[in-house]
């Protein structure tokens, strides 16, 4: 391979920037703005300094993490110095949003090559979910599975029902994450609306389990950070609201009036989902929007990515692995930052009844969750579920 070549973003069949890849130093540089650099990705809008460090942004968030288990494999398996080399094996086609890379005297056309309307071979995300990094040596890597941002082993598998993402969470041999994506999706689905939350499903893959989950875009449509759409001192106060009861309060009163409907019901539902399932990757980057390229129209994206919860994460395993830290470990879990001035009226107390048997029975699937554990967290979760029923009641109707 060079160590530098010049591509060319593409957004569908329009031109959008130019840039240098330089492999050696693992650095994408914009080089020219091309006809229709009004839709270049958000932060890149003009080419100084500040937009080549939100382009690499741009290109980073298109690329597997180096904090997989099995990163190192698949470099090795497919002949690749490091992420960014590997990301650009294929064209950077994505399931998210309508960008890619074309290469100097390519005579390629969105309609033939994107995955929204076109197959591909799924080999890659196969042999990656089975471990088979022998196997990974023959793929074809033109696949949307490089994409797949995050720490865990994940891939888009190609199915009769359309495309699906397989995950299996950040550890090697365990099946945690997977378990309690389904396990709190499920819990979720009991709080939000018909298609405010994402629908997992539980799979066996091999010795493991599998978190399954649908396409939530089409080929009209695009995922975009719910950040990208909101002030910066909103998303600080988000980040803080935790913290300090008063920036909480700030951060609720200045999104009821927001442009993004629904928004403030969501965020409500957001902190109890948080406090009765101890989710503790619900960040502000992991809530999205999708926004129609046509019509402009934006709505919030169904809410995802809840397997860091019921203890799941390597923070929750490393505290609960540690009988010192048991402490630490319930208040952090009881914890809660309800308020009874919030509205709750879209809250029904008997949507949640015998959820404990689907706590018992999910987590009973894994050696990690023995008996005692499980009736830990059941107390836990029923603790949270008491005072979100006394925030309801002391709520104005």
């Amino acid at each position: 391979m060079k160590n530098k070549e010049k591509i060319i973003l593409m957004y569908e069949d329009d031109e959008v920037l130019s840039f240098e890849v330089d492999y050696e130093k693992e650095r994408a540089t914009i080089l020219e703005k091309l006809e229709h650099f009004d839709k270049a990705p958000n932060g890149v809008k003009d080419i100084d300094v500040h937009s080549n460090t939100a382009f690499m942004k741009f290109i980073n968030s298109r690329s597997i993490a180096p904090q997989r288990y099995d990163y190192k494999e698949i470099l090795e398996a497919t002949n690749s110095k490091s992420y960014f080399d590997l990301s650009f094996k294929g064209h950077g086609l994505s399931l998210t949003n309508n960008y890619w890379y074309k290469r100097e005297g390519e005579n390629l056309s969105y309609k033939d090559i994107n995955f929204f309307n076109n197959k591909w071979d799924d080999s890659f995300a196969k042999a990656v979910i089975n471990h088979d990094y022998e196997a990974l040596k023959n793929c074809d890597l033109n696949v949307p599975d490089i994409m797949t941002s995050g720490w865990g082993c994940k891939g888009w598998i190609c199915t009769d029902e359309g495309p699906k993402l397989y995950k299996l969470g950040i550890n090697k041999d365990h099946s945690e994450e997977a378990l309690t994506e389904v396990l709190s999706s499920r819990l979720a689905n009991r709080i939000f609306k018909e298609g405010e939350c994402l629908k997992y499903e539980l799979e066996k893959v091999g010795n493991q389990y599998a978190s399954v989950s649908p396409l939530i875009t089409n080929i009209d449509e695009e995922l975009v950070p719910l950040s990208d759409y909101v002030n910066g001192e909103i998303y600080l106060l988000y980040r803080n609201k935790n913290y300090d009861k008063k920036l909480g309060d700030e951060f609720f009163n200045r999104i009821k009036n927001s442009e993004i409907t629904g928004l403030y019901e969501f965020f409500v539902k957001v902190a109890c989902l948080r406090d009765l399932c101890f989710v503790n990757d619900l960040h502000f980057d992991n809530i999205s929007l999708i926004k129609n390229r046509k019509t402009g129209e934006i709505r919030l994206a169904p809410l995802y990515d809840l397997g860091s919860s019921f203890g799941s994460s390597r923070t929750g395993q490393s505290l609960i692995a540690s009988p010192t830290k048991a402490t630490l470990i319930m208040v952090y879990y009881v914890f809660s930052g309800l308020d009874p001035n919030w509205d709750y009226s879209w809250y029904d107390p008997d949507k949640l009844i015998g959820f404990e048997d689907e706590i018992r029975e999910t987590l009973s699937k894994s050696d990690f969750y023995n008996e005692a554990l499980i009736n830990t967290i059941i107390e836990v979760y029923h603790h949270q579920k008491e005072v979100l029923d006394e925030m309801a009641r002391k709520s104005k109707k």
